[in-house]
């Protein structure tokens, strides 16, 4: 019997050191848990607004991007329309890089034109004369 009561006594002086180690912690887990609910319902009262906020954003860019869809046929018209201008301007530089070399030619031919001019005059002045 002396031994039941030595550990019934021993187990009573574990029960008694682990209530009073409990006894801080279970305190401890009160306080966060007062805290974590605090915290939540300070969260609660924030995140509304701010889905609220996120919907109608979400909104606006619904708006937008229905707008850009319906005006990306005009832009795409816009950007055929600048192609066909750039090739446009290209035939046309060339038809002028053309027409220089041309004009540029004509002077040396004009001038070889009156060189011989004046040389057949020159000679003709000379067997008349």
């Amino acid at each position: 019997m002396l031994f039941l009561q030595i550990t019934s006594a021993v187990t009573a002086v574990a029960i008694v050191v682990l209530v009073l180690c409990l006894l801080p912690v279970l305190q401890e887990l009160k306080r966060a848990a007062v805290s974590l609910r605090t915290i939540a319902e300070t969260m609660q009262g924030e995140v509304k607004p701010l889905l609220k906020e996120l919907h109608e954003t979400i909104a606006d860019i619904q708006v937008v991007t229905g707008s850009a869809a319906s005006h990306a046929d005009e832009v795409n018209v816009l950007l055929e329309e600048l192609g066909h201008a750039g090739r446009n301007i290209r035939m046309i530089n060339k038809v002028m890089g053309v027409a220089s070399t041309l004009v540029a030619g004509s002077s040396t031919w004009v001038t070889g034109a009156r060189v011989a001019g004046r040389y057949i005059a020159d000679r003709l002045m000379k067997k008349r004369g």
